[in-house]
């Protein structure tokens, strides 16, 4: 009986963490589909993405920016548009390899960014942002 008793509980801890892991998984991938919705560069998408508490960081000019100032950089009337190479995500964290594209002093340009994207109940909490910016591609007119 005891042996059986014993089965039963092995039985129930690996549905048990295999639940757990599964909905682990899960949120993951939607923390990814998030993070691909961003690269979108809707602003229409902001409540749905973004924490009330939302920081984002550049680290070369340590400029910061929230959920107010990410909209007007969306709505600023510069064309902007976002590549994405790959993303993996492990956590609460979601790294993605991206080309971005947009004006700039009247040319089009073309740089590889790469943002850390760091989330809370399944909104984006935090990003920090990198990009090399010593590869810039100008676009010809």
């Amino acid at each position: 009986m005891k042996k059986n008793h014993f089965l039963f509980i092995v039985v129930i801890l690996i549905l048990t963490f295999g639940s757990i892991s599964c909905q682990k998984n899960n949120e993951i991938q939607q923390n990814k589909e998030i993070a691909v919705k961003y690269h979108n560069l809707n602003a229409d998408d902001i409540e749905a993405i973004l924490s009330d508490n939302f920081i984002g960081r550049n680290e070369k000019s340590r400029f910061t920016w929230n959920r107010e100032n990410h909209r007007e950089y969306l709505t600023n009337g510069i064309y902007k548009e976002d590549s994405i190479f790959y993303q993996i995500a492990e956590g609460d964290w979601v790294a993605t390899r991206f080309f971005r594209k947009g004006e700039w002093k009247g040319d089009t340009v073309k740089y590889e960014m790469m943002h850390f994207k760091r989330f809370e109940n399944g909104k984006i909490a935090e990003i920090w942002e990198y990009g090399d910016t010593r590869q810039i591609e100008i676009e010809v007119k």
